[in-house]
């Protein structure tokens, strides 16, 4: 029997890994293997997501839409192989995550067309999460959010506590103008991974119009850039956090996405921070560290933006001020 693949895709920041987080934290079974792809030198969501499930691996650094697309075919074909081998466990289902950057429409086709992957695995169905405070701005800034509204078998709005009804209400009404058929669920509907593979998404629609860049839209594409800040020493909170506001107050929207695990003097445990453009959400405490050496390490994803500029200031801010 073939299995099962459900891609989630979205926007940097809508809310990918913390809802695969929820998904598994709430089900009672390891049938379900999750790839993460990330881009950034440092694997910062799936370290997050295998605090509540082990059977989580990461693709390799690159946008999987883009450069590891071969990779995706490998770790597909490698499960099934350590599965045989009895080194992982049996699994019967697999979701995939992707950058916020991603363009769906290549990864559907790799998995629909390719010779050897198509015999194993089927596209049981897409869901795009939605960012219901910031989608209407991320809809006229970023096509990436256009290609993977269009691609989904179903909207999840994440962030829906942060918007009053009315809000929700138009961004719903914009996206079923671009793709009528698609369902639009809210994420507190969706507890568990059954939630997710209750219904064959992929076979109640006559999906898709899953669409490829256009050509000014890759070149838009091609320049974000990925970085990552490290810091070996203890971090203080108010330094730090003058100087992540600066930056975002200079740059805006042409910061992406930030997300990083930070060493502070304040606290003993490591402090998780993300945010998307102007917002910056509020810090989460972490029981405990997902790396060895406890160093502060944010990545940042960005366009139109000199990296060489941050990555100094961040240097020169930390140097003087800590």
């Amino acid at each position: 029997m073939t299995i099962p693949v459900h891609i989630v895709t979205g926007f940097l920041g809508s809310g990918k890994t913390t809802l695969i987080k929820k998904l598994l934290t709430h089900t009672q079974n390891d049938s379900t293997i999750v790839l993460i792809n990330e881009l950034g030198e440092v694997g910062i969501d799936h370290l997050l997501v295998q605090t509540v499930a082990e059977n989580t691996y990461l693709l390799a650094n690159g946008c999987m839409c883009c450069s590891v697309l071969t990779d995706l075919k490998d770790s597909l074909l490698k499960l099934l192989q350590q599965r045989k081998q009895g080194e992982i466990p049996d699994f019967k289902r697999v979701i995939i995550e992707t950058t916020g950057l991603a363009n769906p429409a290549a990864i559907l086709n790799t998995i629909h067309h390719d010779t050897h992957i198509k015999n194993q695995f089927y596209v049981h169905g897409l869901s795009t999460v939605v960012d219901a405070e910031l989608g209407h701005l991320q809809a006229t800034l970023h096509p990436e959010w256009l290609t993977q509204v269009v691609a989904a078998h179903q909207i999840i709005l994440s962030k829906t506590d942060r918007v009053d009804l009315p809000t929700q209400q138009l961004l719903s009404e914009k996206i079923q103008q671009l793709h009528p058929e698609v369902n639009i669920q809210f994420i507190n509907q969706i507890d568990c991974v059954d939630d997710i593979f209750s219904q064959d998404l992929a076979q109640q629609q006559h999906l898709s119009r899953p669409q490829f860049f256009l050509k000014t839209q890759q070149d838009q594409h091609a320049m974000t850039q990925s970085c990552v800040l490290e810091w070996t020493t203890k971090l203080d909170w108010m330094v730090f956090g003058l100087w992540i506001n600066l930056l975002l107050k200079q740059y805006g929207e042409n910061i992406l996405r930030i997300k990083g695990i930070l060493n502070l003097t304040e606290f003993d445990q490591p402090v998780l921070i993300h945010g998307v453009q102007h917002c910056l959400y509020p810090p989460e405490h972490l029981a405990q560290w997902p790396w060895e050496d406890h160093y502060s390490r944010i990545v940042m994803i960005v366009r139109h933006v000199d990296l060489e500029q941050i990555k100094k200031s961040f240097q020169i801010f930390m140097e003087k001020l800590n």
